[in-house]
């Protein structure tokens, strides 16, 4: 936090739009951006905008927090990683769609589960065992907090860079120098979300709190234990299976989506002095708002004719596929023979009016709203106040 205290609050903006406006022109136009969103889930009359209630949100707690890996990214080292991006233009390795992503605003951002643990602090408050309260700044938040929320967003970045990292043997690639670009785009990957989680682990610990630790570090191992849940083509694509159901997906969900914006939101009640009872709602409040984002991401592709056309790739366990497989469990084997252990050639666009045909979409939407409603439920035991009414905000925008 070193560099905020030298560089003047009115150049600080300045330096971000350089540095976003550099780091694309690395990736140039080649590489497709997942910003725009859907006529019918944009186009709706309710007043929570996504990008006014972050924007708000982050007025709130006197931070961009969108750009919360830039201490990270402004480093010599990585700034030199993201230099040999060039280099995989073209190879249509995960990292360049994800590094873009991470500079680009919009619905979809990925760095703001920050701004949640931050806003879920202000709300808050503290009390008086906090530690740290002469440490409170303007904003209402302590020094540790705000590191929290940036390891919180490190932490998120890694798991998603990481997630990146493609099977390249000579009998899923034959082509040497096409091999030879992919590997470096693993190297590229493997590098900077070991960077980005070496960063994370020093922040944690100087925030010198072993429960926090603990919590954190629970939530990375069960980013890793969801990785092993359920079956996956050579690729690493996953795949259905007899069986899928909301309890299975859910619990994949909870270790994958829901965990890491639970236990930091926990975490951050415990640094301000809070009883293990209101650490608990903070955790439940994270852990809904998390599994809401999931299932919006995964309702994307049949809710977003613009970014995701007919014929567009899509995960083959995400929520909307489950519900349609419920009703007939059979179809599943049939899928899989046409998968044969290899997801690139599958049909998506007939799987995909499949799904439309059906009331898949529509529960998927429900389920998004329950655990939006949930979320709000426990962000009601915060009380009344502006970042309060921010949080729900960026729920509302969630919903659509």
């Amino acid at each position: 936090m070193l560099f905020r205290k030298l560089i003047p609050p009115c150049c600080f903006r300045h330096l971000i739009c350089n540095f976003k406006a550099n780091f694309v022109r690395t990736l140039v136009s080649e590489v497709p951006t997942c910003t725009s969103t859907s006529a019918t889930w944009s186009a709706s009359s309710k007043t929570h905008d996504w990008n006014r209630a972050v924007l708000d949100g982050e007025k709130l707690v006197g931070h961009p927090t969108t750009f919360f890996s830039l201490r990270c990214l402004l480093s010599e080292e990585f700034t030199s990683v993201a230099m040999n991006l060039r280099r995989l233009v073209g190879t249509d390795h995960p990292i360049l769609k994800t590094a873009k992503r991470l500079v680009y605003h919009g619905r979809t951002n990925m760095q703001t589960r920050g701004l949640v643990v931050l806003l879920l602090s202000k709300a808050a408050g503290h009390t008086s065992s906090c530690t740290d309260i002469n440490s409170v700044g303007e904003a209402g938040v302590t020094t540790r907090q705000q590191t929290l929320a940036e390891i919180t967003e490190m932490i998120h970045t890694a798991h998603l860079i990481h997630k990146g990292i493609l099977n390249i043997s000579p009998t899923v690639v034959p082509d040497e120098n096409s091999r030879e670009d992919l590997q470096l785009g693993n190297k590229i990957s493997i590098l900077s979300g070991d960077y980005l989680l070496a960063n994370a682990c020093k922040g944690l610990a100087d925030l010198r709190n072993c429960k926090v630790v603990d919590l954190i570090s629970k939530a990375i191992a069960d980013f890793m234990q969801a990785e092993f849940l359920g079956e996956y083509d050579r690729n690493g694509n996953p795949l259905p299976v007899k069986g899928m159901n909301l309890s299975t997906w859910e619990e994949k969900s909870v270790l994958n989506a829901g965990s890491l914006l639970a236990n930091s939101c926990k975490s951050t009640l415990e640094l301000a002095g809070f009883d293990e009872e209101l650490q608990a709602k903070a955790f439940k409040f994270g852990e809904n708002v998390g599994l809401a984002w999931q299932v919006y991401s995964e309702l994307l592709p049949f809710v977003d004719s613009l970014s995701y056309p007919a014929g567009s790739k899509f995960d083959l366990t995400s929520i909307p596929v489950i519900f349609h497989l419920e009703k007939n469990q059979s179809k599943v084997e049939s899928l899989r023979q046409e998968i044969n252990d290899n997801v690139s050639g599958f049909d998506y666009k007939r799987l995909h009016e499949s799904i439309m045909a059906d009331n898949s979409v529509q529960k998927s939407k429900d389920l998004l709203n329950h655990y939006s409603q949930q979320a709000e439920n426990f962000l009601s035991l915060f009380g009344s106040s502006a970042a309060t009414k921010a949080l729900s905000n960026i729920i509302c925008s969630i919903r659509g």
